[in-house]
């Protein structure tokens, strides 16, 4: 792939102040199965960004929705620090298998990581491809939970459209059912769960989008 990297012949050294680590965790991409399949990086680590859902743009700046979606390393839970930092001892617990991004990483100089950005990120179908059960639960949730039609949604919703509440709120419900089968049938770990189906959509829409589902949000 050509990614920059410390360790290559490159002259740059990262002094492992672990500012880009306080910062959240990197996206993966192709090159980075490896460490996902030898259990450098656990899957309970991980969770997805599923296209079209709002996010922040650490390169360009702003707020964007993804036209792809992202496998990405969690954060610790209330911070934005990478769950592989080592806070105490300041310094990556995973460095010599440390993901692609995080070797692109090169403090101010972001030319490495503005190239790589958008390019070979590892998808669902990297990871689940040969999983033909649990891949068609996630090309079933994506056809009824698709963020074209949360926005949709929302806008119609802004506009007093009671249906696209009721909608929202039956969307919400199948994106919990979800979760719920593959827990009782015990065929994936909670923790998994986020990387097979994105961020629970309940949780999305109240953090991104300040809409907290409730008794009476959809007009019943």
């Amino acid at each position: 792939m050509g990614f920059a990297s410390d360790t290559d012949g490159d002259p740059f050294e990262c002094e492992r102040c672990g500012t880009c680590c306080k910062k959240g965790g990197p996206g993966l991409h192709d090159v980075d199965i490896r460490i996902i399949t030898e259990k450098v990086v656990n899957p309970e680590n991980l969770y997805t960004i599923r296209r079209g859902e709002l996010i922040r743009d650490n390169i360009n700046g702003g707020l964007v929705y993804t036209d792809t979606e992202i496998v990405k390393v969690r954060s610790e839970k209330n911070s934005s620090t990478c769950v592989y930092f080592d806070d105490a001892g300041n310094a990556c617990r995973i460095y010599e298998n440390r993901p692609a991004q995080c070797r692109a990483m090169k403090c101010r100089d972001i030319e490495d990581i503005t190239d790589m950005h958008l390019k070979n990120r590892l998808s669902r179908a990297d990871l689940f491809g040969n999983v033909g059960w649990l891949m068609e639960m996630i090309d079933a949730h994506e056809a009824r939970c698709s963020y074209r039609d949360v926005h949709g949604l929302i806008e119609r919703r802004k506009e007093g459209d009671i249906s696209a509440a009721r909608a929202l709120s039956e969307m919400i419900a199948y994106d919990q059912a979800v979760r719920d089968i593959v827990h009782e049938k015990k065929a994936m770990d909670e923790g998994v769960q986020d990387l097979a189906f994105g961020l629970p959509l309940a949780r999305v829409l109240e953090y991104r989008f300040g809409i907290r589902p409730g008794k009476s949000w959809a007009g019943t």
